[in-house]
């Protein structure tokens, strides 16, 4: 849920939830605007209201994709975006609901947690580090991101008929050689990046055993859920003891 609000953060993320009396028409506003839309800690029951949506009911009238939403024909925008996200750690959904949606199990691995527990104590006992590394996957994320632009940039004027010889196209000239001295100082940034990463996880490897046996203890508390459902904890509430451990332990000079 918190990598979908990160990724849709520039696109005005509409949260929402089927239990909120104007839903339908957010909803509606959101189809026509081309604003993404989450719905949050929904139950293994999903409001028929939203199965158009999910079928992809789209028309094409007078040349304008439409949906319809109850007795409402709306426009669809085609940077339309939906997400359902559920706290159930085992949803049990009927088989159509599978043939509607994509569904993703997110639930944390043991390595995926030691992972995440591991940037909590980096966070704790190394920010500078942490935040070091944070901007590192940043940049390189836009680097190749400008790469990729760079060829598709490339590929579109190569491609663009014109009487004037390959030679004598001085913009294109000028648009290759832009895009090969900006390939060249992204390509020596990405390769720079890749030392300074392995800088970083070399310095990060000290804290490793801490992050596992955190990732140990989540586990073997989510185990004694099956004796009990009063023993059931959300990774949330757990990371919240987990940071209070690391603030509250005896400190020692050796690590």
């Amino acid at each position: 849920m918190v990598w979908i609000k990160e990724k849709e953060k520039k696109s005005n993320l509409e949260i929402l939830s089927f239990n909120q009396a104007d839903y339908i028409k957010r909803l509606e506003m959101a189809i026509s605007f081309g604003k993404p839309v989450l719905f949050e800690a929904i139950d293994e029951e999903i409001d028929p209201m939203v199965d158009p949506i999910l079928e992809k009911n789209i028309v094409v009238q007078a040349g304008v994709r439409m949906i319809k939403l109850g007795d409402q024909n709306i426009e669809y925008h085609d940077d339309f975006r939906m997400y359902m996200t559920t706290k159930i750690a085992n949803p049990n959904y009927p088989p159509e609901t599978f043939g509607k949606t994509m569904i993703i199990n997110f639930c944390v691995t043991m390595l995926g947690l030691r992972d995440q527990l591991l940037n909590e104590v980096v966070g704790f006992e190394r920010p500078e580090l942490e935040k070091q590394r944070k901007q590192l996957v940043v940049e390189t994320s836009q680097n190749r991101a400008t790469l990729k632009e760079l060829e598709d940039t490339l590929l579109s004027e190569l491609s663009k008929e014109t009487d004037i010889p390959l030679v004598d196209n001085v913009a294109l000239i000028e648009t290759l050689e832009t895009a090969k001295s900006k390939s060249v100082e992204i390509g020596l940034a990405i390769e720079t990046a890749k030392v300074t990463e392995a800088d970083i996880e070399q310095s990060r490897e000290s804290y490793k055993e801490v992050a596992k046996r955190g990732a140990i203890l989540f586990f073997a508390m989510q185990g004694l859920s099956t004796i009990s459902e009063m023993y059931e904890y959300s990774l949330t509430a757990y990371l919240v003891v987990f940071k209070n451990a690391l603030d509250t332990a005896r400190k020692d000079n050796i690590l």
